[in-house]
């Protein structure tokens, strides 16, 4: 796993687990099945688009349901353009 997968991994567990309620949760733990329903993602979803500058779809958390997965198909995407975490 690359460095930016770690450190996108790292800021949606953190996300995961204030949003869940869950400080229990692992890289590996299923959102929805650890405390997360379809409220907390759409919340886990804008503080992740704020933190790392790439915006996830809160359909993708339905898609990749543990933080390791969605930090993996969250740096196949470029930051977006002027956000936070961008270059621009």
């Amino acid at each position: 796993m690359s460095e930016t997968a770690q450190t996108i991994e790292r800021l949606v567990l953190e996300q995961f687990r204030t949003c869940s309620g869950n400080n229990r949760m692992t890289a590996t733990d299923d959102f929805f099945n650890t405390g997360g329903d379809s409220f907390t993602a759409v919340q886990a979803a804008t503080a992740i688009a704020a933190l790392t500058g790439r915006d996830p779809d809160p359909s993708l958390l339905f898609a990749h349901r543990t933080a390791r997965a969605l930090a993996c198909r969250l740096v196949e995407d470029p930051p977006a353009t002027g956000a936070a975490g961008g270059n621009g």
